[in-house]
């Protein structure tokens, strides 16, 4: 499988993420069987939410994300993107962090359509 997962947003440019699969492997092989796939992200507080259902995956207890990391929301079935320190208060997978593209993460607002694809 490939190591980074890509967020095409149109109209603003590419959020490439580098994936950890040894965080969470089961999510990572989940993530990866579904994609391509498109979704809209909405922006709320200090985080970007992108409904992407990959059942109820448990690997790890954290609940908090550092700035920039990606994570699968269990009990929300999404994606999450920190912009700062931010506790959820229910388990997240920690699946990578953002490399490139930060500069358009704080643009998500309202929901944009997205194409997740996995190089």
């Amino acid at each position: 499988m490939e190591n980074e997962l890509i967020l095409e947003v149109k109209d603003l440019g590419n959020i490439v993420i580098k994936l950890e699969p040894a965080v969470s492997p089961l999510t990572y092989t989940r993530l990866g069987k579904s994609l391509p796939t498109r979704a809209n992200a909405v922006k709320y507080g200090q985080v970007i939410i992108i409904p992407l259902d990959l059942g109820l995956v448990s690997e790890g207890k954290r609940t908090s994300l550092k700035p920039y990391e990606v994570g699968y929301w269990v009990k929300k079935r999404s994606l999450v993107i920190a912009l700062n320190n931010i506790d959820l208060g229910e388990q997240v997978n920690v699946i990578g962090y953002v490399t490139s593209g930060v500069e358009f993460l704080g643009k998500l607002n309202g929901g944009y359509s997205i194409k997740l694809i996995m190089k």
